[in-house]
């Protein structure tokens, strides 16, 4: 039986089959093995060999990391087998090398991500993660060709994988794992899979503070706006029936448009000191600023019958801004004599330390809660809400007092006895923070 109608259409079957479908180099030589098993039914003897050993020959390129091509000595249908066989050899070589080139910059890109970022093979086992990823999913150093949900620790991030794989389509998911609310993307990189992950716990989190902090403002605002209109409405009743009330509804006006003034102005200081940037800081004697601070607040402390008591050194020089400096003193000493009992004292104590220096404010008052030690810097929280409205308080000094001190990198403290006393410690540098 003449071979060469079996062998012509087997080469140009290869060759066409190669240029068009991007078969995998198994696939590929299955196609020349089921080419040469047909020509061997067909074949002679002799041929049959032949097609045997070049189907040995053949198949020993799947292993082999160089292309070696094959010579077929015989008529015109041998010589343009051998051709196609050695055109495909060559075009899958030239993949495979291509291939090879590509996984390591895939995986050094993923290490090079600013975002956690994992990469996984076509099997779903992990060939890559970033440090961020790690810290995140925490993923083992060590680690190595996990599959997908052990990488991820999440049913649903491993699901967009296998679907991004299916649909060949970037998938976007977002889901909760171990407190942290991510998004991820995953998207098809060559045969492997990019999963790129962003951290949305943070900006969750700043997005309900914003929202809070919108509610509980228009609530504050609301009662001293309120006051005012209901007192500009007796005024205008009491004119004409009882001009004698009128001093006393004037001076109420007066309390609710300087609590109205408070509030703003506190509003103001807390969006002034939570804008990122550079401070212009000024040398600045902190001894003298809270001696002038606790002459301010005599009449005050006279009128609740508290003793006010400074211990500090002539100078204390720090960088800071006067503003910032002023409004911590104030407010500290200020809730000191407001929150003391008659007969109380307060003590504020400036002294060097470390670099920088500790400014401490002591009072023998009421005291705070152990279970509201650690909300009293939240803004618009009060531990005695009625007595805090009662004295003009807005909720928002300890937090204008917390953004002050971290700006100028510093930090604050507060320790408390319940009916025994409170003291508020602040650090700050000398020098202004790298």
């Amino acid at each position: 039986m003449n071979p060469r109608p079996l062998l012509l259409a087997l080469a140009y079957g290869v060759l066409a089959y190669a240029a068009t479908r991007m078969l995998s180099a198994g696939a590929a030589m299955a196609v020349v093995v089921a080419g040469a098993i047909g020509v061997w039914i067909v074949a002679d003897t002799f041929e049959s060999r032949r097609l045997s050993r070049l189907t040995g020959r053949v198949g020993a390129w799947l292993v082999e990391e160089d292309h070696r091509p094959v010579q077929l000595r015989g008529g015109p249908e041998w010589r343009e087998l051998g051709i196609a066989l050695n055109t495909l050899g060559a075009e899958y070589q030239r993949r495979g090398e291509r291939i090879a080139r590509e996984r390591p910059w895939r995986r050094e890109l993923v290490d090079s991500l600013v975002q956690p970022a994992l990469l996984f093979s076509g099997d779903g086992r992990m060939l890559a993660a970033n440090a961020p990823a790690r810290d995140l999913l925490g993923i083992p150093v060590d680690a190595e060709r996990m599959t997908v949900v052990q990488a991820v620790g999440s049913t649903a991030l491993a699901e967009s994988v296998h679907e991004a794989r299916i649909s060949r389509q970037p998938v976007t998911i977002d889901a909760e794992h171990r407190g942290h609310e991510l998004r991820a993307t995953v998207s098809l990189v060559g045969d492997e899979t990019l999963m790129i992950i962003v951290d949305r716990t943070r900006e969750r989190r700043t997005e309900e503070l914003r929202r809070n902090f919108v509610v509980n403002a228009s609530h504050e605002l609301k009662t001293p706006v309120t006051g005012i209109q209901t007192l500009a409405e007796a005024m205008r009743v009491t004119l004409d029936r009882d001009p004698g009330r009128l001093p006393s509804l004037i001076n109420q006006l007066g309390d609710e448009a300087e609590r109205l003034a408070r509030l703003v102005n506190d509003l103001l200081d807390l969006r002034r000191l939570e804008e990122r940037g550079p401070l212009e800081r000024v040398p600045v004697d902190l001894a003298e600023l809270v001696r002038q601070v606790v002459v301010g607040l005599l009449a005050r402390a006279e009128e609740r019958e508290v003793e006010l008591v400074v211990d500090a050194p002539d100078r204390a020089r720090v960088a800071g801004v006067p503003g910032d400096l002023e409004v911590i003193v104030k407010n500290l000493v200020g809730n000191a004599v407001q929150y003391n009992r008659p007969g109380g004292t307060v003590v504020v104590r400036l002294a060097p330390e470390d670099g920088g220096y500790l400014l401490t404010v002591r009072d023998t008052g009421i005291g705070i809660p152990q279970q509201d030690l650690s909300r009293v810097f939240e803004r618009f929280y009060r531990v005695d809400t009625a007595r805090s409205r009662e004295t003009g308080g807005t909720g928002l000094g300890l937090s204008i007092v917390r953004h002050a001190v971290e700006r100028h990198g510093g930090s604050v403290r507060v320790d408390s006895l319940l009916g025994e006393g409170t003291t508020f410690t602040v650090r700050l540098p000398v020098a202004p923070p790298p």
